[in-house]
């Protein structure tokens, strides 16, 4: 179902008439156009969804909310690897990773300490 995400654009029901109607009524409101605002003195108060609806809903924001932390924690050690990065080359290894990368090379181990 495609949802509003202006509370204008949904239909509205008076809290009134949800009391004088019943709830198998708004229910048959909220089954055909997805959700119902139920209003107090035409202000919004509420709005009302099927409870499938509502798991989407949850679902979508935690799924949402732990790919913004993956981002960030890759944002994070992005940055780390950099300030590594920059302090190796600092250090005068700049030549190691400045050099091109030979095809087929040995690997030549330097003296231990």
């Amino acid at each position: 179902m495609d949802f509003s995400l202006n509370l204008l654009d949904l239909e509205r029901t008076p809290a009134s008439d949800v009391k004088a109607k019943g709830w198998p009524e708004l229910m048959r409101k909220v089954s055909k156009r997805g959700a119902v605002v139920i209003t107090n003195h035409n202000h919004p108060q509420a709005v009302v969804v099927s409870a499938e609806e509502y798991e989407r809903l949850v679902t979508q924001a935690n799924s949402t909310s732990t790919a913004a932390q993956r981002a960030q924690s890759l944002k994070a050690l992005q940055a780390e690897f950099d300030v590594h990065l920059s302090s190796l080359k600092a250090d005068g290894l700049s030549k190691v990773f400045d050099r091109p990368a030979r095809r087929g090379g040995k690997v030549t181990l330097g003296k231990s300490l």
